[in-house]
């Protein structure tokens, strides 16, 4: 190998190692809990690789800062020696998200769960039935999630993502309903289709209009 050769590859090697030193160094340090959540959840590598594309990693916010659970908190469980909570709810947001959390419980969003106790809600249980109510309603405007005394979630309520759910800390919403998990990504709750999930239909179609309007067609060309 000729001399000039040899330093080109020796060259090479070392950017390579700089970089990957840089790469490491960049990267943000997460708690020994979710560390030990990752190892266990890599099982799901979606909601893992969600999580590695978001905001939150780069802050090096992870799976136990969210779901981590005081003892008395009505919907904590222990999980693989944590106490955890299977809801990250509106209240939890807050904890970083306090702004973003007191326009959320300012906002009409947050009330959207209020109709299950009304007449509405008598009327499409009488109708619809039980299994129409639970899509066609609760998956929108929320539910009142009950906990097992095992601080499970009662399945008859749970899983939900209702804009208005009623959560067991009390508060009421669901960042999730629009920032989707594990990502929570503004840009994609800003997008027209993700409004759709509940603004359709022949009750409320919004969706359908703003899809026939000026801004709605520029929006798809």
């Amino acid at each position: 190998m000729s001399k000039n050769k040899g330093l080109k590859n020796a060259v090479v090697i070392g950017l390579l190692l700089l970089l990957s030193g840089l790469t490491y160094a960049s990267a943000p340090r997460i708690s020994e809990e979710t560390a030990k959540c990752i190892k266990c959840h890599k099982k799901q590598p979606g909601v893992v690789m969600q999580w590695e594309d978001s905001a939150h990693w780069n802050a090096g916010v992870g799976c136990y800062e969210c779901h981590k659970a005081e003892k008395g908190d009505p919907d904590a469980m222990e999980h693989n020696k944590f106490l955890v909570a299977t809801i990250v709810s509106p209240k939890d947001c807050g904890a970083c998200h306090a702004k973003e959390t007191a326009e959320q419980e300012a906002s009409h969003h947050a009330k959207a769960g209020d109709i299950l106790n009304t007449k509405d809600g008598v009327l499409g249980q009488t109708i619809g039935g039980e299994p129409a109510v639970a899509v066609g309603c609760r998956q929108c405007h929320g539910s009142i999630v009950e906990v097992n005394d095992d601080g499970t979630l009662d399945t008859n309520t749970w899983p939900n993502t209702g804009i208005g759910r009623v959560n067991p800390d009390g508060s009421k919403g669901s960042c999730s309903a629009c920032h989707t998990r594990h990502r929570f990504s503004k840009e994609q709750a800003r997008q027209p289709e993700t409004c759709g999930k509940c603004h359709l239909g022949p009750d409320h179609p919004q969706k359908e209009v703003y899809e026939e309007s000026k801004h709605g067609i520029l929006y798809q060309a």
